[in-house]
């Protein structure tokens, strides 16, 4: 009987995937304390000996527990755009910008040490931001420094849009509690790190060498990619091999693989007194000197988190336990969960948690290049719904790449820029000629990589975005691999399907606003016609709300074309997105900034639905917000009126001209709830029922003002939807279904995906 019930207690794999799938349900709770519940209910499932249920509820219950203490770090709401005097460790190597000429912006993550506002003292890791004119770059947010001073509190990005992953996803991923501005000068201390001080003087050293062989070394063996440009990241993955630039588990295993080699060595020839023919003394130095390089490159969360995965997979190995790859795996995995569950809110978690899967997997089959080609092929359709889901993309061209700029990397860069750290304050010459061989190494890959890009990327690349089913069923196929390829294979083909984007019945309308931080962009749809509105903000030739928010949400409608773009006037968050829309899509016909100036009172009709463009031209650089194009948009049983960033001036001339046909169910405040518009006049005669901002959390400016949502508020009873609290808001009309709203963030969202 003890036997048997030893026999009870026995740990499998089977109880570590509940562990896991518990921490990961812990993530679905709208409050997390919810699921601290689970723990009540944990004792009884043990004594009835159900231990899978058991697993998932200790999983559930330690993601509750873990949440409820994540919530007291973020930053409350009453502390935005709250000055404090903070003291903090910067962490991260500082990125700038040059945004506009004779001024650069310095972005860096800063370790929080104190704060003397005790109500915002709960973040530890914070996003800080630095404006500095040019001649004043030794000013500038030092690498492992301890800076002290006045600093502007801010939020984070909160954007959430249908079918996007939400910005917080990827903060509470990271450990990124809030953000910062610097108000004024710093006071800065170097700290006594002599890792990070050798990390800093090999970077000082060859920041003077440019070329993208001597850029691609930085970013492989020192973790600096501030050299790599968003061409070269985009080729890179289009390549399929971006992975090998970026350190992550892949560098962790190969050094680990390589410190095992040689600490095991010396035992083909001296016995260790005491070693009794184990390794463990080579797994501890192993662990010693992977460890060392965590800390050179960084230890930024997805780095610790591969370093524990070797931890879990070379402790059993110094114990001496007969552990399967699998087994080590799962136990990382959820050791991992219990540490952070939030950790699957990130790419690099499933990127680097479904490679391994399929290595471990695969480490039983016999070597040899045909079994290396089909390894490959096998990673990369296997991996292709996880690749769709976190970027929309996957490549093809990883099948040849990876054959040949893998072995580069692991017996060739890598190694010979280890050695270049090594011998660094040693040999600096000698260094050099390593940390030359390894770029070198590189370069002599760029001619033929080229090659590939220039005659392969049409076809090789595809771009298709995969919802959260597809995911799933992508990530079960991985996980059934190893025990049953043909439920695998079904898994994929259904995840396959998902991919691509068959399209459905279109509703008689809808209108989206889109959640673009301080800006405005909207989408309107009548059966398969679409309308743009604005493209959100924008940096010059940079990065903009577009390519992050407008053109993925087309893509997953289905939207192959635009038949009308009209952008109300040329500032800056209502046009930035406007190069890269029209680059990315065709465009039937463009009105306003951009295009043909808007004419007053200009109408058509698409089926059921009329448009009229008020006011414009929408191309003056004179009195922007009142030139202004705007839109109204009657439908059945609906309508809608968007005024662009007028005033409250131009407003009384459109009351005096259009009276009662200003008539709308739905109102977009003009200029973002600015008090000099959406004044009394025009309430009066859109007698609204529905009011919507759109405004960025915490923005400079106060959007929306609390007088013109209260003005707004006592006109009548009016629901008032703010994108900066709700996220993006649909309105659909569909055959006997009526008119429906949909808010992106509700009191029954998940609590990391709600505003603290």
């Amino acid at each position: 009987m003890a036997r048997k019930n030893r026999s009870a207690w026995t740990l499998r794999d089977r109880h570590l995937l509940w562990i896991c799938l518990g921490a990961g349900a812990s993530l679905l709770l709208p409050e997390p304390h919810w699921g601290i519940a689970a723990l009540l209910l944990l004792l009884a499932a043990c004594r009835r000996g159900a231990l899978s249920v058991a697993a998932f509820l200790l999983g559930v219950g330690s993601g509750a527990i873990n949440g409820t203490l994540w919530l007291k770090t973020q930053l409350p709401e009453h502390c935005l755009r709250r000055e404090v005097q903070m003291i903090g460790r910067v962490t991260t190597l500082p990125r700038e910008q040059l945004i506009r000429p004779g001024h650069v912006h310095i972005s860096a993550r800063l370790q929080v040490i104190a704060i003397d506002d005790a109500d915002c003292a709960g973040p530890k890791q914070l996003l800080v931001s630095q404006y500095l004119d040019v001649a004043q770059r030794d000013q500038a947010l030092r690498y492992n420094t301890e800076v002290a001073g006045l600093w502007r509190l801010k939020p984070l990005t909160s954007q959430v849009n249908p079918g996007g992953y939400p910005d917080q996803a990827r903060w509470a991923s990271q450990g990124v509690d809030g953000a910062a501005t610097t108000v004024g000068p710093l006071s800065s201390t170097r700290l006594d790190n002599p890792i990070a001080g050798l990390r800093s003087r090999i970077i000082a050293r060859l920041a003077g060498r440019s070329g993208e062989g001597w850029a691609a070394m930085r970013a492989l063996v020192l973790g600096d990619s501030r050299a790599l440009d968003s061409q070269l990241w985009q080729d890179l993955r289009h390549l399929g091999i971006v992975h090998v630039l970026v350190i992550s588990g892949l560098h962790i295993g190969l050094l680990a693989s390589i410190c095992l080699s040689c600490f095991c060595l010396p035992r083909r020839f001296l016995q260790v007194p005491g070693d009794q023919g184990g390794i463990r003394y080579a797994c501890a130095g192993t662990l010693l000197v992977t460890g060392a390089y965590v800390l050179l490159v960084g230890a930024s969360l997805p780095v610790v988190r591969a370093y524990l995965m070797l931890i879990a997979a070379q402790v059993p190995l110094m114990l001496g336990w007969s552990v399967s790859g699998r087994r080590c795996l799962l136990l990382a995995l959820t050791a991992l969960l219990l540490w952070d569950p939030r950790a699957l809110l990130g790419a690099s978690f499933w990127l680097s948690a479904a490679a391994t899967w399929l290595l471990v997997n695969a480490l039983w089959q016999p070597a040899g290049v045909g079994r290396l080609f089909w390894l490959q092929m096998k990673m990369v359709w296997l991996m292709a719904p996880v690749t769709l889901f976190w970027f929309s993309e996957m490549s093809f061209l990883g099948l040849m790449t990876n054959l040949v700029v893998v072995p580069v990397v692991t017996f060739v860069m890598l190694p010979a820029g280890l050695m270049g750290l090594v011998l660094s304050d040693i040999a600096p010459v000698l260094s050099d000629q390593f940390w030359w061989l390894g770029q070198q190494s590189w370069a002599l890959l760029q001619w033929p990589l080229q090659r590939v890009l220039d005659c392969c990327r049409q076809w090789a690349v595809l771009q298709a975005p995969l919802g959260w089913t597809g995911l799933g069923l992508g990530v079960l196929a991985i996980a059934l691999w190893g025990r049953s390829r043909s439920w695998a294979l079904l898994a994929f083909a259904g995840a396959a399907i998902g991919a691509a984007n068959i399209k459905t019945s279109s509703p008689e309308f809808a209108v989206t606003l889109l959640d673009v931080g301080q800006g405005l962009s909207a989408v309107i749809q009548a059966g398969n016609r679409t309308l743009v509105y604005d493209t959100g903000d924008g940096q010059p030739g940079g990065f903009s709300q577009a390519e992050k928010v407008l053109v993925p949400y087309l893509d997953r409608s289905g939207v192959e074309r635009i038949d009308v773009l009209l952008v109300s006037h040329a500032d800056r968050d209502h046009s930035g997105g406007h190069a890269f829309l029209t680059n990315t899509l065709p465009i039937e016909r463009a009105l306003g900034f951009g295009g043909a100036p808007c004419r007053n009172g200009e109408r058509w009709r698409w089926g059921s639905m009329e448009l009229m463009t008020l006011n414009g031209p929408g191309q003056g650089e004179q009195d922007r917000n009142d030139g202004s194009c705007g839109l109204l948009v009657t439908a059945p049983n609906f309508s809608l009126l968007i005024p662009g960033d007028v005033s409250a001036r131009r407003e009384r001339e459109w009351v005096r001209y259009w009276r009662d046909e200003l008539s709308a169910s739905v109102l977009v405040l003009a200029h973002h709830g600015s008090r000099t518009s959406t004044s009394h006049a025009l309430l009066k005669w859109v007698r609204p029922d529905w009011a919507l901002i759109s405004a960025g959390r915490g923005n400079a400016f106060g959007h929306p003002h609390r007088e013109v949502t209260d003005r707004v508020r006592q006109k009548a009873p009016v629901t008032v939807l703010d994108t900066a609290k709700e996220g993006a808001i649909s309105i659909t009309s569909a055959a006997q279904q009526g008119l429906q709203f949909r808010r992106e963030r509700t009191a029954w969202s998940p609590y990391w995906l709600k505003l603290p």
